[in-house]
């Protein structure tokens, strides 16, 4: 059966052949039909505004992107609504109450739909009498410690932890996980849906804050164009901002990684500048043009020693991305289906390792493989000599899953530590159940 095209497809069509024959103000009257025909699509508003902008007319461009603001914010894009917001100011400075317009209600909510268990750094959820609780957790005063397995065999390492307590896991949901796709499909620019954006680690920065966090984060930061091939983070340079993706795609190349990471909207760039000290350790180059938030680490800490909570936040974000990085681009891990890497991921926990602990001890075998978020590590060689010391993020004891064959060096924690830890037997209780897991695993090992 035949379908007459839409009135709103019609008026598209002939609004690219305006702005393509640079007719503008035709374009501009179309654009207003438009949002006419589509009032709750804030991208009409968002494109206009540019267009109102690029002839010269601020005011009535700033008009057009508050409206964008209000829309994006309803409808839970609270990072394009930042955006939005950083646009305005850069026309008029003065402006400042539009930071009120970015509102977080829409994206909380979808947040807290999307997970079963939430860090927060505002307000608790409150109990919905007709959906499933969101339960809250803190990893910084949740985690439990790391303690030594008196039982376990001398050529072992072995921990253990107090009786009838829970570790802390992070459900990594799919979207984390998901394959981008192929080049040069990868160059078009995926917008996705607010759902899938509240299961992203950037979702928290934005719905878990204080209202008067939210505008701190969103006034102090610096909206960034990049070009095509350009780069937001350079590998080896120290790691000073993390960068939220709001429009566009770019491409995570590690030197050491045989796979390369896509990212795009709603995606982290940056996310090792929430580590002490360290570089940043991919280069993440522009595929077309892309459009980020740029928050740097000194606001980053300021809003830490401000709000404390916000520290248990950032986190989170960090814990899930490194989780979600390892699994998508570790020889380790590439070979599997995402659904097989999801369920690995669920096998990491929450650890607290105080001074002196050691993660893996020269001559013995590891408990398990190891990414440190908070603290100092260092690396000794079999004689007990300092070698060095070791960056967080950096995965530790991977040899173990792999060959189970006693590790040549001492990996020992110089501070407190906070780490993510994968125990060996939980990964080879999941290859037993999955005879083709296992056999794609063989294949990696020496």
């Amino acid at each position: 059966m035949f379908r007459r095209p839409s009135r709103t497809i019609n008026l598209r069509t002939q609004l690219g052949r305006a702005l393509n024959a640079g007719r503008l103000n035709e374009a501009l009257d179309l654009y207003e039909l438009i949002e006419k025909q589509r009032p709750d699509e804030p991208r009409w508003s968002h494109r206009r505004g540019d267009l109102l902008q690029r002839m010269g007319r601020k005011g009535d461009a700033v008009l057009a992107y508050e409206r964008a603001v209000d829309l994006y914010a309803a409808k839970g894009f609270v990072a394009r609504a930042a955006a939005m917001a950083k646009l305005i100011l850069a026309i008029d400075p003065s402006k400042s109450e539009v930071l009120e317009r970015v509102d977080p209600t829409a994206a909380r909510r979808l947040h807290r739909q999307n997970r079963a268990v939430i860090v927060t750094a505002d307000e608790q959820p409150e109990a919905d009498p007709e959906g499933s609780p969101t339960d809250t957790q803190s990893l910084i005063t949740d985690a439990l410690p790391l303690i030594a397995d008196r039982t376990a065999p001398p050529d072992e390492t072995r921990f253990t932890k107090p009786e009838k307590t829970e570790d802390i896991t992070l459900d990594i949901t799919n979207a984390e996980l998901v394959e981008g796709p192929p080049f040069p499909e990868s160059l078009v620019s995926h917008r996705p849906s607010a759902a899938t954006l509240a299961q992203l680690p950037s979702m928290p920065l934005f719905a878990e804050v204080p209202l008067h966090l939210l505008r701190t984060l969103v006034q102090e930061s610096t909206l960034v164009d990049v070009e095509d091939g350009g780069c937001l983070t350079t590998s080896g340079t120290s790691a000073e901002a993390l960068y939220v993706l709001i429009e566009g795609n770019a491409v995570g190349r590690r030197g050491t990684d045989v796979q390369d990471l896509l990212l795009g909207e709603g995606d982290l760039a940056g996310v090792s500048c929430l580590l002490s000290n360290v570089r940043y350790g991919a280069d993440v180059i522009a595929c077309g043009r892309v459009r980020a938030l740029r928050i740097s680490k000194v606001l980053l800490d300021a809003l830490v020693r401000q709000h404390p909570p916000f520290g248990d936040v950032l986190l989170e974000v960090l814990s899930r991305r490194l989780i979600a990085t390892l699994l998508r681009t570790n020889p380790a891990f590439t070979a599997f289906d995402e659904s097989t890497r999801r369920q690995i991921a669920r096998l990491f926990e929450v650890r607290r390792a105080l001074a002196g602990t050691k993660l893996v001890e020269a001559g013995k075998r590891s408990d398990g493989m190891y990414l440190a978020l908070h603290g100092r590590v260092i690396v000794k060689s079999a004689s007990g000599r300092r070698l060095g010391q070791l960056e967080l993020g950096r995965a530790i004891g991977q040899d173990s899953l792999l060959t189970r064959e006693p590790s040549r060096i001492t990996i020992e924690a110089a501070s407190d530590l906070l780490v993510l830890r994968m125990p060996v037997p939980r990964f080879s209780e999941l290859l037993m159940k999955r005879p083709d897991i296992i056999q794609r695993f063989q294949r990696l090992q020496p």
